[in-house]
């Protein structure tokens, strides 16, 4: 009886669809996004979601989260207060002409007492964290839409500080 030759052509195992593990991922990613504009830590982050440290530092490094919790979370009250500290600097050193402190001026003014920029942007990172928190319950609140939602308060936002033309001095 002749001796079977063995079989040299071996099969490479089916690779697993890395598919759910990806949108768990992202999910992860856009929640721990929004604990950052929360203003948690990195740690208590990882923490929460179950990812290490690293892997929140990496991706606020890649999504420039700390830029844009800064945006987000200076509130109106502390914008105004930063004007005003600036004024005062600028007046203090007399190089400022009329022209300039009557523009200052009515920036404060602007910023103080009209939905504004700022307004937006707090409401926007209230409804942000509205988001984390229904995503929890939520199996059709996906990390997609999330991602949508934010591009275009993002892009809302740039429209509105591009038409106010308010000179933050």
């Amino acid at each position: 009886m002749a001796e079977k030759e063995p079989n040299n052509t071996t099969q490479k195992p089916r690779k697993a669809s890395n598919k759910p593990r990806k949108n768990q991922l992202d999910k992860e990613r856009e929640l721990a996004r929004l604990y950052y504009f929360n203003g948690d830590s990195q740690k208590t982050i990882a923490e929460r979601i179950g990812v290490s440290p690293q892997t929140v530092n990496r991706w606020a490094k890649d999504g420039e989260w700390e830029r844009l919790r800064a945006a987000r979370t200076i509130s109106r009250k502390e914008l105004v207060l930063k004007m005003l500290q600036k004024i005062n600097e600028r007046l203090d050193s007399d190089d400022w002409t009329a022209d300039e402190i009557i523009k200052a001026a009515a920036a404060v003014e602007k910023l103080d007492k009209k939905t504004n920029v700022v307004t937006m942007m707090e409401v926007f990172a209230a409804f942000g964290n509205w988001l984390a928190a229904r995503m929890q319950i939520d199996p059709n609140l996906t990390p997609e839409t999330v991602n949508v939602i934010t591009t275009y308060q993002d892009i809302f936002i740039g429209e509105q500080m591009a038409a106010s033309k308010v000179n933050f001095i």
